[in-house]
């Protein structure tokens, strides 16, 4: 009779387990190894015709790696871990983190992170930055093989996009807080002369090559320019207000010799005390003691003018000016200044003010840059030296 033979065990329906299965497949470590194994030397063979020097493109590097990674089963992923833009002169720049993620067949991975900077003068700053990180992640993460001194020439001293000291600048003076004052832009020149850099080469905000001192001149005058317009149209809305005024309380106005009129010693009084003040109620504070002692309509040397008018006609632009707010006190001042530059009278009026404000910022003068202080008194000595020599011009021809 014959032996029973029994049936072999059926296999359980949930199959070989997983562990089991990872255990066949080899892990992306091991893969990533076979892949170093495998590909070849990558020489520098692109030359820049440019600058002339030669280098490895993220082409050279793809190339190399393609077949080793199909062959092993290892694909790539990209994640962009931060991004970055700046402006180098004329260039446009990226800086980027990048990692590149290479999975296996069993769904396991290593991450290669690396930087990228590149510049470009048009859209093309981030592919180039992109592809520099990815070239140094192949490169360095499968161990490559390259020759000596690889890192020279174009990886390690490309001459596109460095920085030059005249950049700094560039990027200070593109913000409106600068580009737009005139106190800001004096400063710059200053430092930029003592930096030596006035004749550094530079591209201005529409593109167009310049010298980064004339750049800053340039654009100082052109606000200087557009303040000048603004003063003469408040000039001619204060002559119309002054004569509204004058012909209401009948008071005309003064038309003398400045050097020669004698203002009203009480009336110059006040008009001084409205120069200094700081708000419009202190000015009709000074009007109403005007009207009260009845020197309203006398006759002074306008501060903001240098020249002679009537003291109400003085307040009311003095008290427009505050209530409008458009101009600061130190804009106002030099104002003042150069309304009565040629005039003896009114400069001693501005240095005397300038002392007890305490104004002495540094302004552009004579192809300097000196104290405002100091200004004054040298224009104030060239006035008087003047007068002298023409009083003695006067005398000799008697």
């Amino acid at each position: 009779m014959a032996n029973a033979i029994e049936a072999p065990a059926e296999p359980m329906a949930e199959g070989p387990t997983s562990h089991t299965q990872n255990q066949a497949i080899p892990s992306i470590y091991e893969l990533m190894a076979r892949v170093m194994n495998d590909v070849r030397d990558v020489g520098k063979n692109g030359f820049n015709e440019h600058q002339k020097y030669k280098f490895r493109g993220v082409d050279d590097f793809i190339g190399a790696l393609a077949q080793p990674l199909r062959d092993h089963g290892v694909f790539m992923m990209t994640e962009i871990l931060d991004f970055q833009t700046s402006v180098r002169g004329k260039m446009n720049a990226v800086h980027t983190r990048v990692a590149f993620h290479f999975y296996g067949p069993a769904g396991d991975k290593v991450t290669a992170t690396t930087l990228g900077e590149a510049s470009d003068t048009a859209d093309k700053a981030s592919n180039k930055a992109m592809s520099a990180a990815l070239k140094y992640a192949l490169m360095q993460t499968f161990m490559i093989p390259i020759d000596a001194g690889s890192l020279d020439d174009g990886d390690r001293d490309h001459p596109v996009g460095q920085r030059s000291p005249a950049d700094g600048y560039m990027e200070r003076l593109r913000k409106p807080a600068v580009w737009n004052n005139v106190t800001a832009l004096q400063a710059m020149h200053t430092e930029a002369k003592a930096d030596g850099l006035l004749g550094a080469t530079v591209y201005g905000p529409g593109g167009d090559e310049a010298k980064l001192g004339e750049l800053i001149v340039a654009r100082g005058t052109v606000l200087k320019n557009e303040a000048a317009e603004r003063e003469k149209k408040k000039a001619e809305e204060a002559a119309a207000v002054a004569a509204q005024v004058a012909a209401e309380t009948g008071g005309g106005t003064v038309v003398v010799d400045p050097e020669s009129f004698q203002p009203h010693p009480d009336g110059q009084d006040f008009a001084n005390q409205a120069a200094l003040a700081t708000s419009r109620e202190a000015v009709e504070n000074v009007r109403s003691l005007a009207d009260g002692q009845g020197v309203a309509n006398s006759g002074v040397l306008a501060p903001d003018s240098g020249q002679p008018d009537v003291l109400n006609a003085y307040l009311e632009r003095r008290a427009a000016e505050l209530a409008s707010g458009s101009e600061s006190e130190f804009e106002g001042f030099m104002r003042r200044v150069r309304n009565g530059w040629n005039s003896v009278p009114a400069t001693r009026m501005a240095l005397e003010e300038a002392r007890q404000k305490g104004i002495n910022e540094v302004v552009p003068f004579d192809g300097d840059h000196l104290q405002i202080q100091d200004v004054l008194e040298m224009r104030l000595k060239a006035l008087k030296e003047k007068a002298t020599e023409a009083g003695g011009a006067e005398g000799n021809a008697a």
